[in-house]
């Protein structure tokens, strides 16, 4: 019995390993370079939501979070996701000037990398009134 228990316990402990590191590869993109995803995709600008998530495939740790910026705008909230990577959150307010009704924008997560090295990524999103 504690045999089936111990193979048990080992069983999700690989899986749980093996899952996590099969994350990470999708969050990947093919040639290596950073990829952001927007959220919401389309900016409602009579909607209640007030706030833009930026997720990114960008390791946390290797960004100086000071310097992260969308538009360059200071962006005042970043965390690290479940994969560790930089989630960058600003509010619409912060951005109206960028914002012009019945249009796509694009938005860019930019930032220093603490080897030195300068990140900027976009994504386009739609915006209405």
């Amino acid at each position: 019995m504690k045999n089936l228990v111990r193979l048990s316990i080992a069983f999700v402990l690989v899986g749980s390993f093996v899952g996590l590191a099969w994350a990470n590869r999708a969050c990947e993109t093919p040639d290596g370079t950073f990829d952001i995803m927007v959220s919401p995709k389309t900016i409602v600008l009579s909607s209640p939501c007030d706030t833009i998530t930026v997720h990114s495939n960008i390791p946390y740790g290797a960004v100086v979070v000071t310097s992260v910026m969308i538009n360059d705008v200071e962006v005042p909230f970043t965390k690290a996701d479940d994969c560790g990577d930089l989630v960058a959150k600003i509010g619409i307010d912060a951005l109206a000037s960028f914002l012009t009704p019945n249009q796509d924008i694009t938005l860019t997560l930019s930032g220093l990398l603490v080897n030195g090295n300068i990140f900027a990524v976009d994504e386009t999103v739609a915006v209405k009134d």
